[in-house]
């Protein structure tokens, strides 16, 4: 009876205790990771007007997964979504089910580039496991110093004017009803 008692008393030290027991193991670390991200992502928000940067150069040489090369500098006229991300990276795993969202409902409209460091297997491997379809590049040259980030994952949406307006470090809540909004307003110019 005694036992019972404590453990009703301890209960919440005891889940603590087992969650971060959990964590130890570590096929099991990654998906409470991206879980915790995902319950803790919000909206992206806006870099406020005085603070954009407009890009330089966007001459940057890609290459598809079927090795296909590809050019930033093709993309005229349209928003475009950069997200420089990893297949081993929980806050990537986290925010890619609402890319994914955004990028079935607006592939046609945005440029949308997707890009990572790792082999082309190793990503049609991840791509295909979670059934995603996004348009994944590897970079073929240095990245530009408008996206030289030493953090994954880091997402940039320019305007059509080639403004930096948002720069995000971390899993957002991409799909989300303002950043959509808004998104909307841009593509509209």
């Amino acid at each position: 009876m005694k036992i019972k008692k404590w453990i009703k008393k301890r209960k919440w030290d005891i889940v603590f205790v087992v969650f971060v027991g959990l964590l130890f193991i570590p096929s099991i670390r990654t998906p409470i990771q991206v879980f915790i991200q995902q319950l803790f992502s919000g909206a992206p928000t806006e870099i406020a007007p005085e603070k954009q940067t407009q890009v330089q150069s966007l001459n940057w040489k890609l290459q598809d997964l079927d090795g296909k090369s590809a050019n930033l500098s093709e993309v005229k006229d349209k928003v475009v979504i950069i997200n420089l991300w990893a297949t081993w990276c929980p806050p990537c795993k986290a925010e890619m089910p609402a890319l994914q969202q955004l990028y079935s409902k607006y592939g046609d409209r945005v440029a949308f580039f997707f890009v990572s460091n790792e082999k082309p297997d190793k990503l049609t491997s991840f791509l295909q496991q979670e059934n995603y379809d996004l348009p994944v590049y590897i970079p073929r040259e240095n990245y530009p110093k408008e996206f030289s980030s030493t953090s994954l994952p880091t997402t940039y949406v320019i305007d059509k004017e080639g403004n930096i307006i948002m720069e995000e470090i971390g899993a957002k809540d991409w799909f989300s009803e303002s950043f959509q909004k808004r998104l909307e307003e841009l593509i509209e110019g």
